[in-house]
């Protein structure tokens, strides 16, 4: 960690398992095929595979280093116990309910005007309880109600961007909590994202804050052969701002002498104002209290720090990487499953319910 006068920093370099430039391409290209392939029912909800072809396609994954299988039906069987225990429970208490029902409910995309992939269609993604009913949590007037995503553009050779906001507020008059774009630029291989965030209730100065991503796979490659800007802005960087603070967190890679990536992740924390050394307070107290949790893990090996868990993100990631060329494959797959896809015989809805 290094710290200024008024500017804390934390940095930290790993090294990781390369990905070949021709193989995000083709990963991209594939995930772009997963969208086109999706199909949705006569009330617009996305229509998913069977469970025997979920199987397959949760082992496959696991194999690829994607997923936790065990882990995967392990949820869905805590889901079903749920959503029993909610059918057939008597006496439950109100905060008891809304916990099962939580617990039963399962993420699900509608179509809800528009064409699918045409500009200024609105999609709407929800939890839905075991009988297919939209959920409304107890604290939806705090925006976690659901979120509508709006197409504004789709050139999977050119831009493709989306606007989103949460909650879904089209046809309202409130605004939205939580709200952003997400743009894909293939041409200039630029993802882009915004955030914006209004919390609501006293102290909306306290409550409010800003914050973009910004993923520049040229520049990544670029900087990996040599060629780039060494003056440019980091080719993965993640800033944001409020009234206390502006924080600005970037990835810079180069390769190492036995041709893996050597990462350099930095964290960058300016407080504002009369707030400029208390910011370098708190980052004293963090470098201070990872020292402490190392020193006392030492003789602790299956204790989780910071250290270890940043090697354990590390080896999941050379994993993915080691199984990256078999990925479009694994995408393609999954798009030809989804235009497989047909509602249940039984009619039930939503459609994927598990």
């Amino acid at each position: 960690m290094e710290t200024g006068d008024t500017v804390p920093r934390l940095s930290h370099t790993f090294d990781i398992t390369p990905v070949a430039r021709e193989v995000v391409g083709e990963t991209v290209a594939a995930a772009y095929e997963v969208a086109r392939s999706c199909r949705f029912d006569g009330r617009g909800w996305l229509l998913t595979p069977d469970e025997a072809t979920r199987d397959r396609l949760d082992e496959h994954a696991e194999s690829l280093g994607l997923v936790d299988r065990e882990a995967l039906r392990e949820a869905r069987r805590e889901r079903r116990e749920a959503a029993e225990r909610l059918r057939n429970a008597t006496g439950l208490d109100a905060e008891e309910a809304e916990t099962l029902r939580v617990r039963s409910s399962v993420l699900a995309l509608q179509l809800q005007s528009g064409r699918h992939l045409a500009p200024r269609t609105h999609y709407h993604l929800a939890e839905l309880t075991a009988e297919g009913v939209p959920l409304e949590p107890v604290y939806a007037d705090q925006g976690w109600s659901g979120t509508g995503v709006t197409l504004l553009s789709w050139d999977e050779h050119g831009t493709s961007r989306v606007e989103y906001a949460m909650p879904d507020t089209v046809g309202s008059d409130e605004p939205p909590v939580t709200s952003g774009t997400v743009t894909h630029d293939a041409a200039a291989g630029l993802l882009t994202a915004t955030a914006s965030i209004r919390l609501p209730g006293r102290g909306a100065w306290l409550r409010s804050a800003e914050g973009s991503l910004t993923v520049d796979t040229h520049a990544w490659y670029a900087a990996l052969e040599g060629t780039g800007d060494t003056g440019a802005a980091p080719p993965a960087r993640l800033e944001a701002a409020h009234r206390l603070v502006d924080i600005t967190a970037w990835l810079s890679p180069s390769l190492t002498p036995d041709g893996r990536w050597s990462v350099e992740a930095v964290l960058d924390a300016r407080g504002r104002g009369p707030f400029r050394p208390f910011m370098a307070m708190v980052f004293w107290a963090l470098r201070t209290s990872f020292r402490r949790e190392e020193k006392a893990a030492a003789g602790h090996p299956d204790r989780p720090t910071p250290r270890r868990q940043l090697a354990e993100a590390v080896r999941a990631w050379d994993r993915v990487a080691a199984n990256a060329p078999r990925l479009p494959d694994y995408l393609r797959e999954v798009a030809k499953a989804l235009a497989a896809a047909r509602p249940k015989p039984s009619g039930g809805y939503p459609p994927h319910t598990p």
